[in-house]
């Protein structure tokens, strides 16, 4: 399924500068929720914890007395039922009597292979594999909105739910490791948990950006993604499946104005709304990672700059205007017939922070405009943030480690240029005990104050990821000093030398005009873009790349054709969309390697890590906003330029 047409509606304008408009990539769907006797919209939970058959002490990342999929226990209108180790028939009977709308299965636990990651097994329930047939007739009846099978080998299984109709299907195609399963499934668990209504399709997103960020593999200077769960989603008959993408500004909904029909939307309707600005200054705020010297990477940055823009986005789609008032003296910047007014604005979890919006009288003098205007403005500002690297030639920060910040685990410092507002609103919810938006990206302070929602299990399994250690590491002040290397899971604690780009982070380029000097992607031939690829790639990774042998990647017995894969994925909204693109059966098939007879399994995966290698870097460095139009020259720009 093509990704929605764009929102008719054009926002108003942000902090003086002009906004990207993306196109509407994201869905309002999640999880359906059931109703009690009493009326109250309910969704049930029901998580089911393998056991194995060794006698192990080690009872991995997240055991059922401190289950992940407690966290949405926090939310009124979800029931969490949790079964450990039950029979077939105790698991059915359980399905019947409870009709769960969600359903959580995590595959048994092993250290035996793996002591540090661990490993997660198939589906065992009383010391025997339960096969696909046994689990579709266990669930049978049960009014199934999602399921979550958190154990090895499940794409059969969940191909039959699928076509058994259930709507959400997550899975493992291939043997999860215990720590990148136990990772995602805390970041994924946390976004649903929030109260103001993440979707489905949103916190599975963000658990994607935040787990490549903490647990990818730096490889030869590249960043590798590990293997991460599948998502099925949409109608079950749609080859294309639902486009996926971080919460943006297409996400705000409409407003309701009393006489007012803003149907073809409120720019179109609504005198002088265009002259709306969000008059927000800039500021810096220091945060601390999970991680070691090389967290501060551009690679690693740029998946944990998209997770905290989508947590912002959050946060301010859903703002309410608690009051207004009028400053003493208007700021002299506004546009001729303007004028300026003081909100105070509480978001989705309850910060309260203080913004100007500037702007036509008749616009500012409806609550219902001015609250509307304040949700676009702030969600398009939000989308600024961007972490700073250090120039080149200065060291990077070393770790640093203390109890009061996520229970000792290493962190670093990482420097974050965004708005006044969004400093406050990050400062307030790091104090909110129930917020655990913050610790699922894995920060544990902001502004020299710990995040408060910190729990034993984060800093257990946040501390194998960046030491490499179970138990923790004895983090020596020499040891800190000297900056030595712990060589955790991805490598995180190695010290290395900043990047020599002169662009901080790729994914969030400065805003400049428009002058790559490329074709666009419709109209290049292949030989001007591999030209342009290579001159990135040498140049981002300080190497000189002989033509003749790139790439050195080989798919169904041939050479990688990247022109196609990149075309591809850029026409169907860039690699972000990721399991929302139908990797094998389109992006594969309009492929070089693609032959009628192909036997290899496992492409989707293989073409989201060569992607991941060669071309992620690439298209998020071209991605430049200009004039409110997204010019994408190097990536999906004659897709999603001109929409406004």
């Amino acid at each position: 399924m093509s990704s929605p047409d764009p929102p008719a509606e054009t926002e108003p304008g942000t902090s003086g500068r002009d906004v990207e408009q993306k196109p509407n990539g994201n869905t309002t769907a999640g999880t359906t929720m059931g109703v009690d006797n009493a009326g109250t919209k309910k969704m049930r939970v029901l998580a089911v914890y393998c056991v194995s058959d060794e006698d192990e002490d080690d009872k991995g990342f997240d055991p059922p007395d401190a289950s992940n999929v407690l966290h949405l226990a926090a939310r009124p209108d979800v029931e969490v039922e949790v079964l450990r180790g039950p029979t077939l028939d105790e698991f059915a009977a359980k399905v019947e009597n409870y009709t769960p709308t969600f359903v959580y299965v995590s595959g048994p636990y092993s250290g035996l292979v793996d002591s540090i990651k661990g490993a997660i097994g198939p589906i065992t329930l009383s010391g025997k594999t339960v096969t696909p047939g046994e689990l579709i007739t266990a669930l049978e009846g049960a009014p199934l909105e999602t399921i979550y099978l958190d154990a090895a080998g499940q794409e059969k299984v969940a191909e039959l739910l699928r076509c058994k109709g259930v709507p959400n299907v997550m899975f493992w195609s291939e043997d999860p490791s215990g720590l990148v399963a136990a990772h995602f499934s805390s970041i994924f668990f946390s976004m649903l948990a929030l109260e103001n209504h993440v979707t489905l399709l949103e916190a599975y997103a963000l658990s994607l950006f935040s787990t490549q960020a903490h647990l990818g593999a730096k490889v030869d200077g590249k960043l590798t993604m590990p293997n991460m769960p599948d998502l099925l989603t949409g109608p079950a008959d749609d080859p294309d499946g639902v486009t996926l993408a971080l919460p943006d500004n297409s996400s705000v909904q409409p407003p309701e104005v009393p006489g007012l029909d803003l149907s073809r939307g409120v720019a179109a309707v609504v005198e002088g709304w265009m002259d709306v600005r969000l008059l927000a200054p800039r500021a810096e705020l220091r945060l601390q990672v999970a991680g070691g010297s090389s967290m501060i990477d551009a690679g690693r940055l740029s998946y944990l700059g998209e997770a905290l823009r989508a947590l912002l986005v959050i946060e301010a789609r859903q703002a309410r205007l608690v009051s207004t008032s009028v400053p003493e003296r208007p700021p002299s910047h506004l546009q001729e017939g303007c004028t300026a007014l003081r909100c105070q604005v509480a978001t989705s979890s309850g910060a309260i922070v203080r913004v100007v919006l500037g702007g036509r009288p008749s616009v500012l003098a409806s609550h219902q405009l001015v609250e509307h205007a304040l949700r676009q403005t702030l969600v398009a500002d939000a989308l600024s943030l961007q972490f700073r690297l250090p120039p080149p030639g200065v060291p990077l920060p070393l770790p640093r480690a203390s109890q009061d910040v996520l229970g000792g685990c290493p962190v670093v410092d990482a420097l974050l240029l965004t708005s006044v507002w969004a400093v406050a609103v990050l400062r307030q919810l790091a104090q909110n005990l129930s917020y655990r938006g913050l610790v699922s990206l894995g920060i544990g302070s902001v502004g020299g104050a710990a995040v408060a929602g910190s729990k034993a299990a984060d800093s257990a399994r946040l501390g194998v990821i960046v030491t490499g250690m179970r138990g923790g590491v004895l983090l020596t002040e020499e040891l800190l000093a000297n900056g030595l290397p712990i060589d955790g899971i991805s490598g995180s604690l190695v010290a290395g030398v900043p990047s020599s780009n002169p662009l901080a982070i790729p994914a969030d380029p400065p805003i400049a005009p428009h002058n790559c000097g490329r074709t666009p992607i419709q109209e290049v031939a292949e030989d001007e873009f591999t030209a342009d690829l290579i001159s990135f790639l040498s140049h981002r990774r300080g190497r000189y790349i002989d033509r003749s042998k790139f790439p050195d990647a080989v798919l169904n017995g041939m050479t990688l054709d990247l022109f196609s894969l990149y075309k591809e994925v850029v026409t169907r909204g860039g690699f972000r969309v990721g399991n929302g693109i139908n990797w094998k059966g389109q992006v594969f098939a309009r492929m070089r390697n693609w032959t009628a007879n192909n036997r290899q399994t496992g492409v989707g995966n293989s073409l989201k890590k060569h992607y991941a290698n060669y071309l992620w870097e690439y298209e998020q460095v071209r991605r430049i906003v200009v004039s409110g139009t997204i010019c994408l020259c190097a990536g999906p720009e004659c897709v999603t330029s001109q929409r406004r």
